[in-house]
């Protein structure tokens, strides 16, 4: 989708167009959802995602600049609200996919090498900082840019090269790690 037919849309949406209402959510519902599962508990994840359309909704009329960037601001916003009213620690449940691998690999050594690095990303992912942990959701899983991820996160683009230096970093120590334990 190009930013024409996104700004259409939008217009769309704005002036209570079911068909652009539901175009928008097509699009952005499995990409927030997508985010969500790597921010919270699978079981949440469909709900909090649902309880960020219900927000755009109500919101859409004050949206502007990048529309992935404040519909990810307002996905952030809810996970930090749920946290808040559980009164829960920080912490994200990786969800594996092995599943999806194995159906599609003929030689089984394959799927499960494939399986375990998935795996063993997951879990490094999920060590990482929330601050790291929610730059590679946005950048490296979602796809965003450098722009769009610093209006998300409300860091400067520096500040985000920076973080992402970090995290990188940090991801291979993690990943080195499993491969010295294990003697891969």
């Amino acid at each position: 989708m190009n930013d024409d037919e996104l700004m259409g849309l939008l217009e769309g949406a704005r002036a209570g167009e079911a068909e652009a209402l539901t175009a928008l959510c097509a699009r952005y519902y499995p990409k927030v959802l997508k985010y969500m599962r790597y921010r919270v508990a699978a079981d949440l994840a469909e709900d909090l995602t649902s309880e960020v359309f219900v927000r755009v909704l109500k919101n859409l009329n004050q949206q502007h600049g990048s529309f992935p960037a404040w519909l990810f601001r307002i996905a952030e916003r809810v996970v930090v609200d749920h946290r808040r009213a559980a009164g829960a620690k920080k912490r994200t449940v990786m969800k594996t996919m092995t599943d999806q691998h194995e159906h599609q690999a003929e030689d089984r050594t394959d799927v499960a090498e494939t399986v375990a690095a998935k795996i063993d990303l997951e879990q490094a992912i999920g060590e990482l900082s929330d601050d790291q942990r929610q730059l590679v959701t946005l950048k490296f899983i979602e796809g965003l840019g450098n722009d769009d991820v610093s209006a998300i996160m409300d860091r400067s683009p520096g500040a985000i090269r920076v973080l992402q230096f970090r995290a990188l970093s940090a991801l291979r120590d993690l990943l080195i790690g499993k491969e010295v334990r294990y003697g891969t």
